[in-house]
């Protein structure tokens, strides 16, 4: 049997500064040792069989990353957690793994938690009539209109809550908006701390 699982897992603390190479690499090593029968890709050099639903920026925080694997067992979804998490270090926790409902390629959007002294400053960069950026794309660099692609849900204190588009066809990274908010004021990116909170499918559903 080959059966699908999604594994969901927090990336939080040290684990920020872990970069998605590495990442993967440290998620194949922890289905090792956790002695999971884990699907290997065949022919001269096998590896498990690993795909990450929405890579995460170096230095953001998620609660919410997801990765699919094939198991070749009978196994309950739960005794993948505990074994997982008994490889891995408290920085990377696992807190669900379930059968895949969505495709990858589904996802729309995510939700962003942004931490900063500069946050009553954000509506006031909101107003801009446009806040274009310079964004490297395959073709090479183009110019992005930020303005109707950022959706403020909240701001409270020192904390932002925002919606950006995610996924295969769009991308925005909440640096990209860090960056742009800093240079309206003639300055450098606000000092911040961001966590990815969740993220959504085109229907509006949360990704599972």
């Amino acid at each position: 049997m080959n059966k699908n699982f999604r594994v969901f897992f927090k990336k939080i603390d040290r684990a920020k500064y872990i970069s998605h190479l590495d990442l993967q690499r440290t998620m194949q090593r922890a289905l090792k040792r956790a002695a999971l029968p884990v699907w290997e890709t065949e022919g001269f050099n096998p590896h498990i069989y690993l795909t990450f639903a929405l890579p995460l920026s170096l230095g953001i925080e998620s609660v919410c990353e997801s990765f699919d694997i094939k198991i070749t067992q009978e196994i309950s979804p739960d005794e993948i957690r505990v074994k997982l998490n008994a490889a891995l270090t408290e920085d990377l926790r696992i807190y669900a793994v379930s059968e895949p409902v969505y495709k990858p390629t589904q996802i729309q959007k995510a939700e962003y938690e942004i931490i900063t002294d500069s946050a009553e400053k954000f509506p006031e960069f909101l107003s801009q009539d446009q806040i274009i950026i310079t964004k490297k794309t395959k073709k090479g660099e183009a110019q992005v209109d930020l303005k109707p692609l950022i959706e403020l849900k909240s701001i409270e204190n020192e904390k932002i809550i925002l919606f950006l588009p995610a996924g295969t066809s769009l991308n925005v990274n909440p640096n990209q908006v860090l960056s742009a908010f800093g240079a309206f004021f003639g300055g450098e990116p606000p000092r911040a701390a961001i966590t990815r909170t969740a993220v959504f499918c085109e229907d509006g559903e949360v990704f599972v």
